[in-house]
C-alpha cells in the first residue's frame, strides 16, 4: 500500500500508464448482486463519487442500477477510455468524468451520498483520504471499498496462473497483495463497516488472459521487453487447462461498506 502522503495516488496513476486498453479488455466486471445489495439499502438513489474509477468497470454497474455518478480518475489514459466508453451516459447527464484523487476529488462539500472505490483503495493514503471523503459526503453518507481477488481461491487454474505471474513480478513487489488487509481497514472506515462477498468467476480466452496480466501494475505491461516471455508462459498454462478455447479464473468480490465518522460506531 502506498505510504507517501503527497504523491501516493499519482504514483499509482503513473504505474498504470500504457495499460488502459489491457485493463478495459482483461479485468473482470462486478456482480450485479452487489449492486442489488446496495440498491436494497437505498444507496444508489443519489449521486455517487466513484474514486479511482479507472476505465469505468464499476462505474457501469452503478449507472446500470440508477445512480448518478461522478467518476474521479487521475490517469489520463484510463479517464479517456472511461469517457469514450460511456459517452452516452455523459451526454445524458448521468455521468461526469473528471481528474482527481482520493485526497483531492474536486467535488463540492457534502455533495455525494456514497463514495465508492473499486480495485483502488490499496493505493490511497488513509488519513487525507478519510478527510476528503468526510468533506464530500452528506452527513449520513457511506463509503464502499471493493476488490475482485483471485488469490486464495482453491481452483486449479488459479494456482497455475499464480505460479506463472510470480515469475514476472516487478522488483520490490513483496507478494501478490491486491487489497487492503482487513486489519488495516479501520484506517479507511473509522465509523465501522460490514463485509459481504460474492463469487465472480471470469472466463478468459487466450487473448483476454494476456490482457488481464498486462493490466496488472506489478507485471510487465504490453510495451515492456518481458511481456512476450510472460505471454508465452501464460500460453503454456492456458493450453494445459483450456476447454473449448477458454479457462476460468475464480474471483471473489469483497465489498466493505461503512462510514468515515468515528462517532457513528
Amino acid at each position: 500500500m502506498a505510504t507517501d502522503e503527497g504523491d501516493a495516488f499519482l504514483t499509482a496513476a503513473d504505474r498504470f500508464l500504457g495499460r488502459a486498453d489491457a485493463y478495459a479488455q482483461g479485468r473482470p466486471s462486478y456482480p450485479a448482486s452487489l449492486a442489488a445489495w446496495l440498491a436494497e439499502r437505498g444507496l444508489l438513489g443519489g449521486t455517487v463519487a466513484d474514486v479511482g474509477a479507472g476505465t469505468g468497470l464499476f462505474t457501469r454497474l452503478l449507472l446500470a442500477h440508477g445512480a448518478r455518478v461522478v467518476a474521479v480518475e487521475p490517469n489520463p489514459e484510463m479517464r479517456a477510455q472511461l469517457a469514450a466508453g460511456l459517452a452516452g451516459e455523459v451526454e445524458a447527464g448521468r455521468l461526469t468524468v473528471q481528474p482527481g484523487s482520493s485526497e483531492g476529488t474536486g467535488l463540492p462539500d457534502a455533495s455525494v451520498s456514497l463514495v465508492t472505490a473499486a480495485q483502488a483503495a490499496h493505493w490511497f493514503t488513509p488519513a487525507p483520504t478519510v478527510e476528503e471523503f468526510r468533506r464530500i459526503l452528506t452527513p449520513v453518507g457511506k463509503v464502499l471499498l471493493v476488490w475482485n481477488d483471485w488469490r486464495g481461491e482453491e481452483a486449479t487454474f488459479n494456482r497455475a496462473y499464480g505460479a506463472v505471474v510470480k515469475n514476472f513480478l516487478a522488483p520490490g513487489t513483496p507478494d501478490l497483495a491486491t487489497r487492503v488487509p482487513e486489519d488495516e481497514l479501520p484506517q479507511f472506515l473509522p465509523g465501522g463497516f460490514e463485509r459481504v462477498t460474492f463469487e465472480n468467476p471470469l472466463t478468459l480466452t487466450r487473448e483476454r488472459l494476456h490482457a488481464l496480466a498486462g493490466s496488472v501494475s506489478y507485471l510487465p505491461s504490453p510495451s515492456d521487453a518481458a511481456y512476450p516471455e510472460m505471454t508465452r508462459a501464460l500460453d503454456a498454462v492456458f493450453s494445459a487447462h483450456q476447454q473449448d478455447g477458454t479457462v476460468t479464473l475464480m474471483y471473489r468480490t469483497h465489498a466493505f461498506l461503512g462510514g468515515v465518522d468515528a462517532s457513528t460506531r
